[in-house]
């Protein structure tokens, strides 16, 4: 409900439709929210319609454009998206370095996304750092990273790490790659990865609280 009890207002309605997945109302609340008042959260989520072509015809210059101005009002979010799209060059001029010192400003600022794509940028001990950050605070396509990352140094560890992502998202990749991995282990070596796992889902859980 909006201020003091009143009616919902666009931008309410707006996001409302977008977790409803009804993108085509999302779409139309958020432009005209923002025609009646410019906040940054309406521009990232009119950004993601435009930038998927969800509700509407893809529009990769305007999703820029909506990207660009939530970024300058410092939501880590939109400057993860608008470092995507300067780092592809889809939608805009490309721009790495521009791109790389927003993912830093959206990973300092806790975005799991920007820590990997910060990561893909960065040279070996930052790029784990980085990874590792994301996969602590329970992003699963994190772990699938970081797993890949330290399969052959510490296959334990990345067979924790597969286990984690299987826990925390149901994903049936993590799970695949995670029995392929066990199946080249030892009896050992599985039980370990699964009391390291086991650990790792009950910190991110307590950390999500």
């Amino acid at each position: 409900m909006g201020l003091l009890g009143d009616a919902p207002s666009n931008l309410e309605r707006g996001l409302s439709a977008f977790r409803r997945r009804d993108w085509k109302r999302a779409r139309l609340l958020l432009e005209e929210a923002l025609q009646e008042e410019e906040r940054a959260t309406g521009f990232h989520h009119l950004g993601l319609l435009y930038w998927r072509g969800l509700g509407g015809t893809r529009e990769a210059e305007a999703a820029v454009d909506c990207f660009q101005r939530a970024a300058a009002d410092g939501l880590p979010a939109a400057e993860t998206a608008y470092a995507l799209a300067l780092r592809s060059g889809v939608g805009t001029h490309k721009d790495t370095e521009k791109a790389r010192a927003l993912f830093s400003s959206a990973a300092r600022a806790g975005d799991r996304e920007a820590m990997v794509q910060l990561a893909t940028m960065s040279e070996p001990k930052e790029a784990h750092r980085q990874m590792l950050s994301a996969c602590e605070l329970g992003y699963a396509p994190a772990m699938l990273h970081y797993a890949d990352m330290v399969m052959d140094s510490d296959p334990v560890e990345a067979l924790a790490w597969l286990y984690t992502s299987a826990a925390t998202s149901g994903d049936e990749t993590s799970r695949k790659r995670a029995a392929a991995l066990a199946r080249e282990m030892s009896a050992s070596e599985i039980e370990s990865a699964q009391k390291i796992g086991r650990n790792q889902f009950k910190d991110i859980r307590a950390r999500s609280r």
